[in-house]
C-alpha cells in the first residue's frame, strides 16, 4: 500500500487507497473529538462538554442516515469533497468555538459541531456501501485509523495544545480527500491540504486562533478574576488541561487556574500572614506531623503549609503536570517550593500513587482536589475516586498509629457527603455508627468566601481531652466547630452519636443524595436523587435517535420484504450500545489502576480501537469460514470475554499495583486484548450480509449503530450514576448477548 497517494491509480490500486484514506479520515476524525473535548473544557462544564461529545456521535449517525435515504448524493458529492467539507466545517467550527460567542449561542455551536462528523458518516457510509464486500477489511482500516488518532492525541496536545490538535484534524480531511480524489477533484484536494497546513503551521508558530480567558460568556473564576485586574502571566495546553499563572493584582498571591477553575493559590513568603489564616493550615498546625502525603497540592499551598509545620518528610502528587511546571518556573516568587529536600513531587493519580507504596503517615492531606467553589454544581458529572467509600479506606491503611486524614473541602453539602463516606469507610473496618462518630472532627472558616470547611478523620478515636484542646485552638483562631467527638454533636448527628438512628436514616431523609460516594458510583457532587438535570439534553438527543432507529426498525416489518433482513437494524442497534458501553466500563475500571485519567483513556480506546481493527483483519483472513458457519460465535465470545475480564480484573490489578506505569499499561492492554479482538468481528460481519441487499442497506446499517451508540453512550453515564459501573458492564453484556440471539435466528432462517 502506498503512503503517499498516486496520483495514476489504476482502479486496481484504488481500493488500497482508499483503506488508508479510509484510515487518516477516521484517525482525524478522533483526534478532532479528543482536542474539542480539550477546548470546550475550558469554556464550559463537563456536563455541557459531555453533551458535546454526544452530538458529534448524533452527527456520524445522521451523516450515514442522509447515504442512505439520498444515495444519488454518493454520485454528485463524491468521497473527496465530503473528506474536504469535513475539513472546512472543522476550521468553520474553530473559528467560531474561539470566537467568544460559542456559550452565548449554544444552539449554533451545536450545528457546527455537528457539521464534521455528518462529513465523516456520510464518507464512511458510502465507502461501505460502494465496497460491501470487503467490510472487515475497511472496518479494519476504520478502528486501526482511530486508534491510531487517539495515539497521538496526547503528545500532539502536549506538544500543540487544543486549538493547533483542530488544525491538525482538519489537515488530516483533507489528506484523506487527497487519497480519494479521482480525475480533476486531486488538484482541489491538493489545495485543500496546503491551505491547512498553512493554517496549522502559522497558528503553531504565532498563535492568531486562541481562546481569550477573559471573554468567556460563563460564571468560571477566571472570567471574575481578569475583570477584577488579574492578567495571565503564562498559559500552558497539554492533554489534561488548560493550565493559567494569574497574577489577581492589589498585591495578593499569584494563583494557578485550571480549566478556569477556582483558583489554587501559589504561596510567597511576603504573604505568610495571610497564608496562614487558611483553615487549611489548621491540621499542619495542630498535628505536626512528620510524614505527609498531600494529594492535589495545585501550585504549593499544602506543601508550604507542611514545611512551615516542621514536617521532615513531605510526598506531593499532582496529576496536572503543568501545574507543578509552573510552579517550578517561579522558584524566585516561591522560596523554591519544590526543590527542597524533604519535598518529593510526583506526577500521578494521588490515591493510585497511595496505593503503590507501603509507606505510612502522620497526616494525608487533601485541601479540594478539584479546583471548583461555587461552580461546584459543574462537576456533578464528573467522576472522582478520591472522594469514594474505598479511597477513605486506602488513606486509613496508610495512616500511622495517631494519624490523621484532612480534608478542606468546598461548602457544607460536600462536608456532609464526605462525613457519609468516611462513616461508611469506618462501618467496613468494623465499627458502628456511634463508634464511627469518635473518630471525625469539623470545623468552618466563616469569614472565607465561601465558607470553608474542614474534615479531621482520625486513624484512633479522638478522646474528650482531643476535642477540648483542638476546639479551644480553632476558637481562637476564629474557626467555627461543628463536630468535637464528647463535646459538640449538632442535629441530626447528635441523633446518631446517641444510638436512636443509624446515619442511613439521614441519608433516607435528606433532599440531596448524601450517600457515600464509592469506587463503583464515584460522582460526589452529584447530590440529585436519580437523573441529573444536567443530563437532560443528552437524554432527549438520545431518545430522538433511538425515535428514528425504532422507526426504521418498523419499516422494515412491511409486508413483502424477506423475513433475514428484518433483524439487521436490531443487530446494528445493539452493536452500537454494546461497544460503547463495554468501551466506557473498562475505562472506569483502569483509570485508578494507571493513575492518570488521561492515559486510562487513551489506552483503552487505544487497545480497543487497535485490537478491533486487528480482529476484523482476522475474521477477514483467518476465521471467516468459521464465522460464516456460526455467526453468533463472534458476540457470544464477546459477553463471556467480558465477564471473565470484570471477574478477574480486581485481584489482577490487586497484584500488579505496584509495577511502574509501562507494565501496569501493558497488563491492562493485554488483559482486554482477547475481548478488543473479538469486537471488531461482528459490526463487519454483518455489514457483509447487509451489502448482498444493496448499498443502500449498509448506509441504513451504519446510521442506526451511530445513532445507537449514542444512545448507549447517554445510558451508560445515567447507569453510571443511578446504579454504578457495574451496571454499565451488564448493559454491554445484554446488548451483545441480544446481537447473539439476533444473528442466531438469521442465520438459521438464510438457511432454511
Amino acid at each position: 500500500m502506498r503512503l503517499i497517494p498516486n496520483f495514476g491509480a489504476s482502479p486496481v490500486d484504488e481500493p488500497a487507497q482508499r483503506l488508508l484514506g479510509t484510515a487518516i479520515l477516521s484517525a482525524s476524525a478522533l483526534l478532532l473529538e479528543i482536542a474539542l473535548t480539550r477546548l470546550f473544557s475550558v469554556i464550559f462544564f463537563p456536563p455541557y462538554v459531555f453533551l458535546i461529545i454526544s452530538v458529534a456521535i448524533l452527527g456520524i449517525g445522521v451523516g450515514a442516515a442522509i447515504a442512505a435515504l439520498r444515495p444519488a448524493l454518493t454520485l454528485w458529492i463524491g468521497l473527496s469533497h465530503g473528506s474536504l467539507a469535513a475539513a472546512i466545517s472543522t476550521i468553520l467550527l474553530l473559528l467560531f468555538g474561539v470566537s467568544g460567542f460559542a456559550a452565548e449561542l449554544p444552539g449554533l455551536l451545536l450545528i457546527f459541531l455537528a457539521l464534521p462528523y455528518v462529513c465523516c458518516g456520510w464518507v464512511l457510509s458510502a465507502l461501505f456501501s460502494a465496497h460491501a464486500s470487503a467490510s472487515r477489511l475497511l472496518y479494519m482500516s476504520d478502528l486501526l485509523g482511530a486508534g491510531v488518532g487517539a495515539l497521538l492525541a496526547i503528545p500532539l496536545l502536549n506538544r500543540f495544545g487544543a486549538v493547533n490538535a483542530i488544525l491538525l484534524a482538519a489537515l488530516g480531511f483533507s489528506l484523506a480527500a487527497l487519497y480519494f480524489a479521482l480525475g480533476r477533484d486531486r488538484m482541489l484536494a491538493v489545495i485543500g491540504v496546503g491551505v491547512s497546513g498553512i493554517a496549522f503551521a502559522v497558528n503553531a508558530g504565532s498563535p492568531f486562533l486562541q481562546v481569550d480567558p477573559a471573554k468567556l460568556a460563563n460564571e468560571k473564576p477566571i472570567v471574575t478574576a481578569l475583570a477584577d485586574g488579574g492578567m495571565v502571566l503564562q498559559t500552558r495546553w497539554d492533554a489534561f488541561a488548560r493550565t493559567d499563572l494569574v497574577d489577581p493584582g492589589a498585591g495578593r498571591p499569584l494563583r494557578i487556574y485550571v480549566d478556569g477553575g477556582a483558583a489554587s493559590v501559589m504561596p510567597t513568603a511576603a504573604a505568610r500572614r495571610q497564608l496562614m489564616g487558611d483553615i487549611g493550615f489548621f491540621p499542619f498546625a495542630t498535628e505536626q506531623p512528620e510524614r505527609v502525603f498531600i494529594i492535589g497540592p495545585g501550585a504549593g499551598l499544602d506543601v508550604y503549609f507542611a514545611l512551615n509545620s516542621g514536617a521532615g518528610r513531605i510526598v506531593a502528587v499532582e496529576v496536572n503536570a503543568a501545574s507543578i511546571a509552573l510552579v517550578d518556573a517561579q522558584r524566585g516568587y516561591t522560596g523554591a517550593l519544590y526543590d527542597r529536600p524533604e519535598v518529593e513531587v510526583i506526577v500521578d493519580d494521588g490515591r493510585s500513587a497511595l496505593r503503590r507504596t507501603r509507606e505510612k503517615y502522620d497526616l494525608i492531606y487533601l485541601s479540594q482536589v478539584v479546583t471548583l467553589a461555587a461552580e461546584r454544581g459543574g462537576y456533578a458529572l464528573s467522576e472522582n475516586t478520591i472522594y469514594t467509600e474505598e479511597a477513605f479506606i486506602d488513606y486509613l491503611d496508610h495512616l500511622d498509629e495517631g494519624g490523621q486524614i484532612a480534608l478542606k473541602l468546598y461548602d457544607e453539602v460536600t462536608l456532609t457527603r464526605a462525613v457519609s463516606t468516611a462513616l461508611a469507610a469506618l462501618r467496613r473496618q468494623g465499627l458502628d455508627d456511634q463508634q464511627a462518630l469518635l473518630h471525625l472532627m469539623a470545623f468552618i472558616d466563616g469569614e472565607s468566601s465561601p465558607p470553608a470547611p474542614l474534615l479531621l478523620v482520625g486513624e484512633s478515636a479522638f478522646d474528650e481531652d482531643d476535642s477540648l484542646a483542638l476546639g479551644a485552638i480553632a476558637r481562637d483562631v476564629g474557626f467555627t466547630p461543628l463536630l468535637l467527638p464528647h463535646l459538640l454533636v449538632q442535629p441530626p448527628l447528635d441523633a446518631v452519636a446517641s444510638g436512636a438512628i443509624a446515619f442511613d436514616a439521614i441519608i433516607a431523609d435528606s433532599d440531596a443524595d448524601i450517600s457515600p460516594a464509592t469506587d463503583d458510583r464515584p460522582y460526589f457532587f452529584q447530590f440529585e436523587k436519580g437523573i441529573p438535570s444536567s443530563l437532560i439534553q443528552p437524554l432527549a438527543l438520545a431518545a430522538a435517535a433511538f425515535a428514528a432507529v425504532a422507526l426504521a426498525v418498523f419499516s422494515r416489518l412491511r409486508v413483502g420484504e424477506r423475513p433475514t433482513q428484518r433483524g439487521y437494524p436490531f443487530l446494528f442497534a445493539v452493536l452500537g450500545i454494546g461497544f460503547i458501553a463495554l468501551e466506557i466500563y473498562a475505562i472506569q475500571q483502569t483509570r485508578l489502576f494507571l493513575g492518570h485519567p488521561t492515559v486510562a483513556i487513551t489506552l483503552v480506546l487505544v487497545t480497543f480501537l487497535v485490537g478491533g481493527g486487528i480482529g476484523s483483519g482476522l475474521s477477514q483472513v483467518i476465521s471467516r469460514g468459521l464465522i460464516q458457519r456460526r455467526p453468533q460465535l463472534a458476540p457470544a465470545a464477546i459477553v463471556l470475554l467480558a465477564i471473565i475480564w470484570a471477574w478477574l480484573w480486581s485481584p489482577l490489578s490487586d497484584h500488579f499495583q505496584a509495577h511502574g506505569l509501562v507494565a501496569r499499561g501493558s497488563i491492562a492492554a493485554l488483559s482486554l486484548l482477547p475481548l478488543s479482538l473479538c469486537m471488531g468481528a461482528p459490526f463487519p460481519q454483518a455489514l457483509t450480509l447487509v451489502g448482498n441487499d444493496g448499498g443502500r442497506q449498509v448506509a441504513l446499517a451504519w446510521s442506526i449503530n451511530g445513532l445507537m451508540t449514542l444512545v448507549g453512550s447517554v445510558a451508560a453515564v445515567a447507569l453510571s450514576i443511578t446504579a454504578g459501573f457495574s451496571a454499565v458492564l451488564w448493559l454491554g453484556a445484554a446488548a451483545y448477548t441480544l446481537a447473539t440471539v439476533t444473528l442466531a435466528i438469521v442465520h438459521r432462517q438464510e438457511r432454511s
